[in-house]
């Protein structure tokens, strides 16, 4: 697991980070690839030990159950038992049931976390919760976290050190920077984590593109002190209908495999997750998605499916974002796409792949397919799908395969 380096690689603003002191609470920002998960796990570590090894007293809460997998997979290097490290809304669900009420409200057949979090709130607040629960509590992505997340979290920790970016924010209801920092009594951010981006310059341009505020997009490419590495540029595949990008997006996730990458294919709904998997896996590649009893061993070189939440925090050698039509972003995502897509390019180390149907394609890929000679995108479009944008672009001629896909 490359990401997760001992403590003695860290830069040495990482390391500075690491051991900030836990009198106060403490925030820390950085770009995607800053090394703000790979700071707080060596910041729980140190805590960790701190307090004995008293598994009790420290937990870092991260975004999803599959981040919680991806960090699992490499956390033979830190001295930390998995216990340590959850979800949020699993500590609440398990507070909930313990302080409480057994059963869980539910709402539409899931579980109603506004109404589990209300629960625990009300336990802290009546006494019924002695507080504080734990001496340290850190915080990943919290940048998609609400403000009622928040003051639980004040009143059962004795220090809470968060790590937030505002650009990769998923949800509009969640607080802002200046919110979250005011919550914590702060009046800036105590770090910022500039100088460790990980991604082909390419990628990280790319990236930038999806970012709408042209001073907040020259400031995260100026932060972007990128690796010298392969600097291929990402491929963006017009399709003509959905069985060619479908043959094409595995004719590409075969090649970028004998590259020996790492591959994530990520998708706006869950839905799709699960009916790729069943045409990659009938078209002979053997591929992985998050299933209740079984988490995702990021151990393989096998592919990962998931959605765009899911995949916030991982980072792949290649990354691939197929369906990117309007019909894949219905609803509140419609609001989010730019988000969406700069948390889903940004995942990737060295390369990036973007498909999409012709006329169906999100706004955001029609401007950037209809600017020529982008030295960061090399842009296709299927013989058939000519006219859509502008001239000059490469044409693919390419049959049509057979939709093993079984999607619409």
């Amino acid at each position: 697991m490359a990401w997760l380096i001992p403590f003695s690689s860290l830069t040495p603003a990482q390391q500075d980070a690491v051991q900030m002191d836990t009198r106060t609470h403490k925030a820390i920002v950085g770009g995607p690839g800053a090394g703000k998960t790979l700071v707080l796990l060596h910041r729980l570590n140190l805590l960790f030990h701190r307090t004995g090894k008293n598994q009790d007293a420290v937990r870092l809460f991260v975004y999803t159950n599959t981040l919680k997998q991806f960090i699992q997979a490499g956390n033979d290097m830190l001295d930390v038992p998995v216990d340590c490290i959850s979800t949020f809304d699993k500590w609440c669900a398990d507070t909930y049931r313990e302080r409480v009420n057994p059963r869980l409200p539910t709402k539409e057949k899931k579980p109603d976390f506004d109404a589990i979090r209300a629960g625990v709130f009300g336990v802290i607040d009546s006494g019924k919760l002695p507080t504080p629960v734990f001496d340290s509590v850190l915080v990943d992505e919290a940048q998609d976290m609400d403000a009622g997340a928040i003051e639980i979290l004040k009143r059962v920790a004795r220090h809470i050190t968060i790590c937030m970016d505002g650009k990769q924010q998923l949800y509009d209801d969640r607080v802002s920077e200046p919110e979250a920092l005011k919550r914590l009594g702060l009046s800036s951010h105590n770090t910022a984590l500039l100088a460790a981006f990980r991604c082909n310059p390419m990628v990280t341009e790319l990236a930038s593109q999806f970012i709408p505020d042209e001073a907040r997009r020259q400031e995260f490419m100026r932060q972007a002190s990128n690796l010298e590495m392969d600097r291929s540029r990402p491929l963006f595949f017009v399709a003509d209908n959905f069985s060619e990008e479908a043959a094409q997006l595995i004719e590409m996730v075969k090649l970028r495999l004998s590259y020996g990458d790492s591959i994530a294919v990520l998708f706006p709904k869950q839905s799709q997750v699960h009916g790729f998997a069943k045409g990659f896996k009938e078209a002979g590649i053997d591929v992985e998605v998050q299933e209740r009893d079984a988490p995702i061993n990021f151990s393989t070189a096998i592919p990962k499916l998931m959605t765009y939440h899911q995949a916030k925090g991982l980072s792949f050698d290649s990354v691939f974002l197929p369906r990117l039509n309007q019909s894949s972003f219905q609803g509140e995502m419609s609001k989010r796409i730019g988000h969406l897509c700069f948390v889903g390019v940004s995942r990737a180390v060295k390369w990036v792949y973007l498909s999409g149907n012709k006329q169906a394609l999100i706004a955001p890929m029609q401007e950037l397919g209809q600017i020529p000679e982008q030295r960061f995108l090399e842009t296709r479009i299927s013989g058939k799908a000519v006219g859509l944008l502008d001239a000059g672009l490469a044409i693919v001629n390419s049959e049509p395969a057979a939709d093993v896909f079984g999607l619409d």
